[in-house]
């Protein structure tokens, strides 16, 4: 496995962790991020779409798919971008943005192999 994958991989460890909480425990999530409690079921949505783009990003980085871990890249960026704009705009709490800083971060990083590896 590639580098570039790895980040990726480690990435999707993430997504499982966020996407399990929010699934089964979601209190959990917004006790510990000081977000307020809900009952709605688009919580646990959530939760299980944050699963499955981890089980995505999971096996694209055990099969070293290059495009794949390109896309990834913007994606996340772009997650970055957005959630920044909710909170700008009053629509989401401030620690939305740090959940955003970590898509960056983690994107950054992916690219910066990518390009270390060739693959840009």
């Amino acid at each position: 496995m590639s580098k570039s994958a790895k980040t990726v991989l480690y990435f999707s460890y993430y997504l499982f962790f966020i996407g399990a909480q929010l699934a089964i425990v979601p209190k959990l999530f917004t006790d510990l991020w000081k977000l307020p409690e809900t009952n709605e079921p688009w919580i646990r949505v959530v939760g299980i779409l944050a699963l499955i783009l981890g089980f995505y990003y999971h096996q694209s980085a055990k099969k070293d798919l290059t495009e794949f871990l390109k896309l990834t890249v913007w994606g996340r960026m772009l997650y970055f971008l957005g959630s920044t704009i909710l909170v700008i705009a009053g629509i989401a709490p401030i620690v939305f943005i740090g959940f955003g800083v970590v898509d960056l971060l983690t994107a950054i990083w992916t690219r910066q192999t990518l390009k270390a590896e060739g693959k840009l």
